[in-house]
């Protein structure tokens, strides 16, 4: 499934045969969940005269339902509420299935991986009704109970929460962490699975191929608590308690002809290497009409720290072998400005969750990690070139353009891009 094509030489084009993947990223009910995804694997590398290169694209629904997935080599589907409602169409589903058993692949993270698996192999309750809709592609089972793992969602202080946590990387015919076998690696969590082997016995089932395995408890590295009202103040009154360590963080398998790697804890989201866990009220002044929230306070990650994980992830699922995989580095662009909202003269004067509209001229300011230079294109033309940042006051004429920035370093190029309407 795979498009192998010959592309004429450019100026920031290697000169070789070039591999493209195309990935399809299932839009969350979060925007900035799939965005996440699409810069990650933004990438493009080089390896033994071949120039590979994943091309993102964000898809939803409709689009599943359709029959649109026939056009990409990769489903993804990230962290977020929305896949669990509409896999409960029974189209949805079965589409999703095919287009894997047929060779396309898959990648999970978090909600991907629950959906991805046989189901919550206990509890009850809302769980029971997640589990419905799920898959049946990877031979296991999820253990992501609302009243233990969940919380680590629903308490987080959202882009201060999730926790760091120590993955164990055994040795695997799947070269995904090829080089870091035997060793640990350091991933954000955020209320992900564990998982651990089922035993269905369904002909277009895989082997299950642990990947990594949690090497440390969540609510022994970050304890967290439920909270009272009484006498006049909070006291925090029963822990909250996880029980996933020594279970699968990641694993690989096949359904079919489809390549499958799913992921309790986060490759996209920067992690941390030092610091604490902090539980605080919402609104103090609130009394006890407020709730308890959490953050983690440490040393951050680039957030590209775990990148390379993702994109080789993606690679494998595509059909790529060992000796194709893309490099363990954390090369990225990144775009900061222009934001979301409607802008007046660089100034933001109303939020817009979806759009990005200008009036006057635009603020853009981009920064790029582990690259040797940056080009920022507008409208697929090069404008300008930056080392480590570009930032630029730019007047457009009216209409819609597309802002696109990338990294380059050695044998690799990184993207990130965004559209606007100048006014």
């Amino acid at each position: 499934m795979i498009a192998a094509l010959i592309f004429l030489p450019s100026i920031y084009a290697f000169d070789e045969k070039e591999v493209e993947i195309k990935a399809a990223i299932y839009f969350s009910n979060i925007e900035r969940f799939a965005d996440e995804i699409r810069i990650a694997i933004d990438y493009s590398w080089e390896v033994n005269g071949i120039k590979y290169r994943i091309k993102p694209e964000i898809v939803n629904k409709h689009d599943v339902l359709n029959g649109k997935l026939s056009n990409f080599d990769v489903f993804i589907i990230p962290g977020s509420g929305r896949h669990y409602f509409d896999a409960l169409l029974p189209e949805w589903r079965r589409n999703v299935r095919e287009f894997i058993a047929s060779g396309g692949g898959y990648v999970g993270i978090c909600g991907g991986a629950n959906l991805a698996s046989m189901g919550f192999g206990k509890g009850a309750g809302i769980n029971e009704l997640l589990g419905v809709g799920a898959l049946k592609i990877a031979n296991v089972y999820v253990n992501d109970e609302q009243e233990e793992e969940w919380q680590y969602l629903w308490k987080s202080n959202w882009e201060y929460g999730g926790i760091p946590l120590r993955l164990y990387i055994p040795e695997s015919e799947v070269p995904i962490f090829d080089g870091f076998y035997g060793g640990y690696i350091n991933m954000r969590y955020w209320g992900g699975p564990g998982m651990y082997n089922a035993t269905f016995n369904e002909p277009l089932l895989g082997k299950v191929i642990p990947l990594a395995i949690y090497a440390e408890e969540p609510m022994e590295v970050a304890p967290l608590h439920y909270w009272k009202w009484r006498g006049g103040e909070w006291y925090p009154y029963m822990n909250v308690t996880t029980d996933i360590k020594g279970q699968f963080a990641a694993v690989a398998s096949n359904y079919g002809e489809g390549r499958i790697v799913i992921f309790g804890p986060h490759p996209e989201k920067a992690t941390f290497f030092d610091g604490y866990v902090r539980e605080f009220p919402v609104r103090p002044y609130m009394g006890r009409f407020t709730w308890f929230i959490y953050e983690w306070t440490g040393n951050k990650s680039n957030v590209s720290y775990n990148w390379w994980v993702l994109r080789r992830s993606v690679a494998w699922a595509a059909g790529l072998g060992k000796e194709e995989m893309p490099y363990a580095s954390q090369i990225a662009a990144c775009i900061e400005k222009p934001g979301r909202g409607i802008f007046f003269d660089g100034r933001k004067i109303f939020d817009a969750t979806k759009y990005r509209i200008y009036i006057g001229d635009i603020t853009f300011d981009g920064y790029g990690i582990q690259c040797e230079k940056l080009l920022l294109y507008i409208d697929n033309e090069p404008f300008m070139e930056g080392k480590n940042r570009i930032s630029a006051r730019i007047s457009l004429p009216r209409g819609w353009h597309k802002l696109r920035m990338v990294a380059v370093g050695g044998k690799e190029e990184a993207g990130d891009e965004t559209t606007i309407l100048s006014l």
